[in-house]
This record gives structure tokens, C-alpha cells and sequence, in this order.
């Protein structure tokens, strides 16, 4: 699946707009140095890139040394920046026509990129004017703050019109404990497991409330559903989940992890996981999931970012925790405030279109353009009644009566996986 930024929303809308934001400029005190000097001129500049575009180069900097040379640059660039390109020519000055890119995995600052004319160099050439677009800036006519605002309307007018977000999420059990907050904003859970056995939905007349009860979860209630959500399960869990810490630190796109177990291990070999600093602030957690424990004290494959959590970096020693109630369900989208345009949308991609639209519609009524608006409006309705509309990506198969042939599978019929019906 492509991934589509918040910044790209809103380049679009000031594309439309002929409203630019502010664009980075060149990197500064850029110079540079040879392994072995020569007689070989290099003639070199630098530019920096966000994922919109990249900037007009520095002033042109030039070093003797031999073909072989390692040539190292050094400089300052903006910690915007997502990556940097070295153009280099051996020919003339002002003739550079193929340049070395660097992307770091860590925010830049100062940087220091060292190439050879044998590494990998592509064809290309310095822009002459800066494309390095930084959404989260003003343009002259709407500020960043309005177009944040008019995403979240537009998210929320989506959830609306459709219910919300299919996804999973997850809650560590604590022996004997009944109540638990969720992670994240949940419109309705539709399943839920404990230790892999399934429970169901109730009410609060379906929990003894005399003393506690440890046990497999056989029912969980929702006891709050305002700025956060509560529930309780009954019984009590009868463990307290796994837990660990990260034996070393892993990357945003990491699809392992390894950990040092700590004072309860995992139970479960497939489903989720949390990283970060629960329950001390469940804002800053990432929910994974895992489809095995690999060699030793492993969690993988990993998918990442799951229940409306982000995928991000985390160091050596940050606590995993074992998430073995799962939930299933649909959720209300993330907000957005300035500042998070290189955050990935995480929206399902007819959303996203659906989203465009609505912003389009925005921007006509700020114009006073009011008709225009509202047939723009229309059209983001009609989409998102067509997405609620559309079947589920998967379900369960329904049994068709009168059928003159086939095998069909009736859930719950004669065992723990269904009874056959033959024709």
C-alpha cells in the first residue's frame, strides 16, 4: 500500500490555493576534504530534500584530490530536511550532472557524507529553484493551524458518514485486577479475546460485584466513554501478562524485536504487544503485532503502528508488554495538530480521497465560492455513504438455501469449528 503523509493533504489544498508555504533554503558552511590529494578538480554543491521537493544548492565549493579519492562534505542543513544530495562534476564548474544521496536515520543538523566517483551516483542535476516545501508553515492566505483544523472537521465528518476505522488493539492483563483503560478512541469492539479464548460483550448486571473472581475472562462492559475509555472484565484475569525490555534498540520499520524477560513471561505464541512506557502514558505506546517468537526471547514478524499508534524508533531498555486481551473493532481516526505533516495518514486509501475532496470544499468557502462548496461537500457525502456501503474487505461466508450442489460450513453446527451440511 502507498503511504500518503498529512503534508500531502495539505500541499494539495495549497497547490489549489496558489498559497505556498515557506521552502527550505540551501545548506550552509558546506565544505569539503580528500583522502588523497591530486591534480582532479571536484566541483560540488548541496541541497537538501523534505518528501515535497528539495531546495536550491549551496554555493559551489571545489577540492583537488585524485579520481580514487574519498571525498568527504561536511556542512549545516535544517533538521527538516529528510535527506540531502551531493551533485558533483569533474568536468567544469557549474557543470554537475550526477549527485550522491544521502538519507539519514536520524534527524540531520550538522552532517558529514563521504562518496567516491565509484559509488553509486545518479544522473540528475541541481534545481533552480526550491521546491523543499515545509507544510506545517503559514502561506499568506490560510495559516497551518486552519488547515489542520479543517483535516480534523473533515476526519470527523467522515467517521460520521461511514462509522470509522476497522483495526485491533489491545489491554495487559494484571492478576485480579477488573478494570483497564483501552488505548485509543473506539467507536464499537465487536470481539474480544483473553489468552486466545474468546469472550463476549455484557452489561454491568453481568459482573459480581461482591468480591473478586479470578479466572478466565468470560465478559467485558464499557464503565466510561468520555475523554478516556474504561472497562472492566469479569472474571478477573487470573495473570498478570508478559513483560520485558528491549535487549537492543530497534528502528521504525523493524520487523523483530528481542527482549530480556522480566518478572512474567509471554504466554501467548501469536498476536500483540506494546512498546513503550505503559501505563504510565499510553499516548506515547506503539502497539505491534507478532505472528511468532522466533529463536529465544523474540517477537516476530512484527506489523507495526497497529490500533491508530505510531511506528517510531525506540532505544535499548524500553519495556514490551504482552497484550493478551485483544480487541477488535472499529475506532475513531487520529487527530492532527501542526507540526505532524510528516506523519503517515493512517487512513484507509478511499478515506484519504474522500478527505481531499472535503478540504477542496474548504477552501471554496473560504473563497466565498458557497456553490461550489456545497457540490464539492455533496460529492465527499456520496463517498463516504459508498465506503460504509462497501462489504467488508473479509467475513464470514453465508450459507445459501436451495443450492443444487457445494459444501457449506454452518458456524457453531456440530463442533467447535462448524458442522458440515452436505446437499
Amino acid at each position: 500500500m502507498q503511504t500518503s503523509y498529512v503534508g500531502d493533504l495539505i500541499m494539495g489544498v495549497r497547490e489549489m490555493a496558489t498559497d505556498p508555504p515557506m521552502y527550505l533554503s540551501a545548506p550552509t558552511n558546506v565544505a569539503a576534504t580528500v583522502s588523497a590529494s591530486g591534480t582532479t578538480d571536484f566541483y560540488i554543491v548541496v541541497t537538501q530534500i523534505t518528501p515535497w521537493g528539495e531546495s536550491i544548492p549551496c554555493t559551489e565549493i571545489s577540492v583537488l584530490g585524485t579520481l580514487a579519492a574519498t571525498v568527504t562534505v561536511t556542512g549545516n542543513c535544517s533538521f527538516a530536511a529528510t535527506g540531502l544530495k551531493v551533485y558533483v562534476s569533474i568536468v567544469a564548474s557549474g557543470a554537475e550532472d550526477r549527485y550522491y544521496s544521502y538519507t539519514p536515520t536520524t534527524g540531520i543538523g550538522a552532517f558529514s557524507i563521504a562518496f567516491s566517483l565509484s559509488s553509486t551516483l545518479v544522473t540528475g542535476y541541481p534545481p533552480s529553484r526550491s521546491s523543499a516545501a515545509l507544510p506545517d508553515t503559514d502561506g499568506t492566505a490560510l495559516s497551518a493551524a486552519a488547515l489542520y483544523r479543517w483535516i480534523n472537521e473533515g476526519l470527523d465528518a467522515a467517521t460520521a458518514l461511514t462509522d470509522g476505522i476497522r483495526d485491533v488493539t489491545g489491554v495487559p492483563s494484571t492478576g485480579g485486577q477488573a478494570q483497564y483503560e483501552v488505548i485509543g478512541n473506539w467507536r464499537k469492539m465487536s470481539n474480544g479475546f483473553y489468552d486466545g479464548y474468546p469472550f463476549g460483550f455484557g452489561n454491568k448486571f453481568d459482573v459480581f460485584r461482591h468480591s473478586n473472581v479470578t479466572g478466565i475472562v468470560g465478559v467485558m462492559v464499557m464503565n466510561q466513554d468520555s475523554q478516556v475509555q474504561q472497562v472492566e472484565v469479569w472474571p478477573q484475569a487470573d495473570r498478570t501478562s508478559g513483560v520485558g525490555t528491549l535487549t537492543t534498540g530497534i528502528s521504525a520499520s523493524a520487523t523483530t524485536l528481542t527482549y530480556t524477560p522480566g518478572a512474567t513471561g509471554f504466554v501467548l505464541g501469536f498476536g500483540l504487544a506494546l512498546l513503550g512506557p505503559y501505563p504510565t502514558d499510553l499516548s506515547a505506546c506503539e502497539i505491534v503485532s507478532y505472528s511468532g517468537t522466533g529463536t529465544g526471547s523474540q517477537l516476530m514478524p512484527l506489523n507495526r503502528g497497529m490500533g491508530g499508534t505510531y511506528a517510531q524508533a525506540w532505544p535499548t531498555g524500553t519495556q514490551v508488554t504482552e497484550l493478551n486481551i485483544y480487541l477488535s473493532g472499529i475506532r475513531y481516526p487520529l487527530h492532527y495538530t501542526v507540526g505532524q505533516a510528516s506523519n503517515v495518514l493512517q487512513l484507509p486509501p478511499a478515506w484519504i480521497d474522500a478527505l481531499r475532496i472535503y478540504l477542496e470544499s474548504r477552501f471554496k468557502k473560504a473563497e466565498q465560492d458557497l456553490d461550489g462548496s456545497q457540490k464539492l461537500l455533496t460529492e465527499f457525502e456520496k463517498k463516504c455513504t459508498t465506503i460504509k456501503g462497501n462489504r467488508q474487505v473479509m467475513g464470514p461466508r453465508q450459507v445459501q438455501a436451495g443450492q443444487g450442489s457445494g459444501v457449506e460450513v454452518v458456524s457453531g453446527a456440530g463442533g467447535y469449528f462448524g458442522g458440515v451440511i452436505l446437499p
